[in-house]
């Protein structure tokens, strides 16, 4: 197999006009299908049930489910460098049978059902075996090297490893589901190997058990063995990826290393170079040890009444620990959702964790201490390989935000932003001044502290960071009140905080919906009318203009002082003339470079007029509808693709996104994917949409789907609005399935003329960019333009190794459409080098440097 199977999760519909007994007797059969779908997916993973079962029969037989090994057993299976000279060959085929505890067994069994059944699904039993196999083996040996290695290089670290351990069977689970990875579609391929390779990282990094080493490498042998095996993509290709998939990678990378800090809490002896991190991220406040250590100093205060006091005690101070977790996974969920205030939180968040670290260990490293890691004591001073990684990983992540930053685009709503903030100081407030009135109100004492013990409690009872007191127990709070505000205002605090920013990243939905966002009256004069490109006005990243009676609105975009307009006027069509003046003026008073993009030659005499210029940059292809047959010579290919649809048992189904079942909405999302992965390019944008475009209701979704629920292939189609009627349809969005039959997208486009015929005179489908026209002369223009026109047709001809434009314009052909080009109008020909630049970063707001030096090769080449 070659793809993962799509799951069928459609339920039959019940009638709802059925007795009472068919309804009972409805009710009786959901377990019943409940149970055969569970039959029907064990019958498909005989493999991995297998190694689980046989793992089970082990344990109890030895009697290792419940505390692991007995001691003799344990002893003679565990794994260490020094196996092969103690004569145990029999242990590296064993090995993985014992994971530890009857925890371990519970984990081992999710990891080798998940894993090695889906490895299973997507490649069968006999390669999956072997790469089980193999990998296990190629894990151990990479382990003993490693180990080995780091005895030899003197690591303190990696000396703990060549202590004999279980193992289990992670790094076999993780070789055989990597080794499977190629063969699975791009969207899942990469996640899978993201999340296995950041949570096994972070495993090793925040815990450093042998298990969590051993995993690691089984991920390295899974990829090698893929990579040999082969399959669609080989097993080190790399893929290009949407910047929605960019966004969900990124989020989930910050969100995995965030829990590190816990984990590492939670284990036991946790002895990898980032567990001492811990003590920075969950460390309660204040410790008992801070307490402790200045207890002595106290004269007229007793050090048991502060230890034993129950604000300080509480709950709250582990409550303030975990904001640094807790506000990072708040940023996961804003990066996800591309808010670029969540990106630079979360850049913040890691430097001041990098930064802080670097001082942490700095501070030890001068007074000549030792730092206690798990269950091992880490010198600073000669340990600086091992604590090193405790300020480069946050410092890397940082980087990785920070060089994708042009994926994250989103902005929160100001108005909320500036609520959030007004409330937060408000509460702030609050909190300082009680604890202040709650400090000199309870004992005498405090008076003569003086200010100074006050200001030394402040930064521990907001920041969740062992800021250490060195004055003498007394500047602890004492009394009532003031310990129960010091345990707990902070964490109140950090809670609004985090439900304000957390309202942030999600309120761009909020501020869409706003009456004086723009949108909202874009929307409705984009219903009155426009071109068959108006309803693009609406998508991400476009400003409006509106003329000074709100009949007329121009979509827009700003680059390098260019303003790019997404197609032309739209709303009232009386007034659109009038609108362009205005529109001319109003670029003129802002100092922008006006230029209409993609639109007709309706207004081409009132803008030659104004004095642009123009020159020819896509054609449009429209189908009049009403007496298309698909009959004759000339229509064979279409016809070709209808019936060879019929023969599959392949049906055009219609929906809107929201319409969708889950089933179809993975597998759009995977065809996307795996269309992107094949461009050595990013994705396009401006007139060019993709998945997050497909979202909104109007838009209309025709899927090529089998008897199976398969989905060969997709399109989308814009409404055209005039007088608030859907008038006609644009296609925007084509994506094919790698496995969808040929002749998937004639059957889609067929089935659209069937579809909309009767409802509507005409449907576009869409201009195609920079392809060459075939009405005259590249340019319509003085020379300036023509030379524009020049330039566009090699660099359409560079392209088209990349994106096809030119082979999509012809397959447009196919259906004999009738042709209508569209221009660029342009007011400043010195202005046509910026104009350039500005299309280029329109249609690839994520271009990188890297992706330009590989365009240029490619335009050289």
């Amino acid at each position: 197999m070659s793809d993962v199977p799509s799951v069928n999760l459609a339920v039959a519909l019940v009638p709802t006009d059925g007795s009472s007994a068919a309804g009972n007797r409805v009710r009786r059969s959901r377990p019943v299908r409940f149970l055969g779908r569970l039959a029907r997916s064990i019958i498909r993973i005989p493999l991995a049930l297998s190694l689980a079962l046989v793992m089970w029969a082990v344990g109890v037989v030895t009697g290792s489910v419940i505390s692991g090994p007995p001691p003799a057993l344990g002893s003679a299976l565990s794994i260490g460098p020094d196996l092969l000279m103690r004569g145990q060959w029999g242990s590296l085929f064993t090995s993985w049978l014992f994971p530890g505890p009857l925890a371990s067994y519970v984990l081992a069994t999710a990891v080798i059902l998940a894993c090695v059944g889906l490895a299973e699904v997507t490649m069968g039993w006999g390669r999956t075996a072997v790469a089980f196999v193999g990998g296990h083996l190629g894990a151990l040996l990479l382990y003993f090297a490693v180990a080995w290695t780091g005895a030899v290089m003197g690591s303190e670290w990696l000396a703990t490893l060549r202590h004999p351990a279980p193992l289990g069977p992670y790094a076999a689970s993780l070789a055989a589901v990597m080794s499977a990875s190629p063969r699975i579609s791009a969207l899942w391929r990469r996640r899978i190997r993201s999340v296995s390779i950041s949570v096994t990282v972070m495993l090793l990094l925040y815990i450093g058990h042998p298990q969590n080493l051993n995993s690691l490498l089984g991920v390295a042998c899974g990829l090698g063995i893929g990579a040999v095996m082969g399959g669609r993509h080989g097993g080190g290709h790399f893929v290009h990826s949407t910047s929605r998939e960019v966004r969900a990678l990124l989020s989930m990378v910050v969100a995995v290393f965030a829990a590190g800090p816990v984990l590492a809490s939670l284990a036991k002896a946790p002895s990898g170079p980032l567990a001492v991190l811990r003590n920075l991220v969950v460390n309660p406040i204040p410790t008992i040890n801070d307490l402790q250590a200045n207890c002595s100093a106290a004269v007229d205060l007793s050090c048991l009444q502060v230890i034993q006091s129950p604000g300080l005690r509480g709950p709250g101070g582990e409550a303030l620990a975990l904001v640094p977790l807790v506000l990072l996974l708040v940023c996961a969920e804003g990066l996800r959702r591309g808010n670029r205030v969540a990106l630079w939180v979360a850049m913040s968040v890691q430097l001041v964790i990098g930064v802080l670290s670097a001082i942490y260990l700095q501070l030890f490293a001068q007074f000549g201490t030792s730092l206690r890691s798990g269950s091992r004591v880490l010198s600073v001073d000669s340990g600086i390989a091992e604590v090193l990684p405790v300020v480069l990983v946050p410092l890397l992540i940082a980087a990785a935000l920070f060089a994708a930053r042009r994926h994250f685009n989103v902005d929160a709503d100001p108005v909320l932003g500036r609520r959030s903030l007004l409330l937060l100081a408000s509460v702030f407030a609050v909190f300082v001044t009680a604890y202040v009135v709650a400090w000199f109100a309870e004992d005498n004492y405090y008076h003569r502290a003086g200010l100074l013990a006050l200001l030394a409690t402040l930064p521990k009872m907001f920041l969740p960071y062992p800021f250490s007191f060195r004055y003498s127990v007394s500047v602890y709070p004492h009394g009532v009140w003031s310990p129960l505000i010091f345990s707990y205002g902070g964490a109140a605090f950090w809670l609004i905080c985090l439900i304000s920013i957390l309202a942030m990243f999600v309120s761009r939905h909020l501020r869409d919906l706003r009456a004086d966002s723009g949108i909202s009256l874009a929307r409705r004069l984009v219903r009155q009318g426009g071109g068959s490109l108006s309803w693009m006005a609406l998508w991400p990243n476009n400003r409006y203009w509106f003329n000074s009676a709100e009949t007329v609105g121009i979509g827009y975009q700003i680059h390098y002082n260019v303003a790019l307009t997404v197609g032309g006027p739209f709303g009232e069509p009386e007034d659109f003339e009038k609108a362009i003046e205005e529109f001319t003026a109003f670029c003129a008073e802002q100092s922008l470079s006006p230029c209409w993009y993609s639109v007709t030659d309706d207004h081409w005499t009132l803008l030659r007029d104004l004095g642009f210029s123009r020159v020819r940059v896509a054609e449009e292809t429209l189908l009049p509808l009403g007496n298309i047959e698909f009959k004759g010579k000339e229509w064979q290919g279409v016809r070709t693709a209808l019936n060879k649809a019929r023969k599959l048992s392949v049906e055009a189904q219609w929906f809107t996104y929201a319409e969708l079942t889950g089933t179809l909405r993975t597998q759009v999302h995977e065809i996307s994917e795996e269309w992107v992965s094949e461009k050595t390019l990013p994705e396009l944008g401006f007139t060019l949409g993709g998945i997050e475009e497909l979202k909104d209701e109007n838009v209309l979704l025709c899927l090529a789907v089998d008897s199976a629920g398969k989905v060969h292939g997709v399109t989308s189609w814009l409404p055209v609005f005039k007088n608030g009627d859907v008038t006609g349809r644009t296609l925007d969005f084509m994506r094919r399935s790698p496995d969808g039959f040929k002749g998937v997208m004639e059957f889609l486009i067929a089935s659209a003329v069937l579809h909309f015929d009767g409802t509507m005179a005409e449907i576009s489908l869409s201009g195609s960019p920079l392809a060459p026209v075939h009405d005259g002369d590249a340019a319509g223009g003085p020379s300036d333009g023509a030379a524009v026109g020049r330039f566009l047709d090699w660099l359409g001809t560079a392209l088209e190794p990349v994106y096809g434009f030119r082979s999509l314009a012809a397959f447009k052909q196919r259906f004999h459409p009738r042709r209508r080009t569209l221009y660029m109008m342009y007011h400043d020909p010195l202005a046509l080098p910026v104009i350039g630049r500005a299309l280029t970063e329109a249609y690839m707001p994520t271009m990188s440097i890297r992706h330009t030096a590989r365009l240029l090769r490619g335009v050289i080449g």
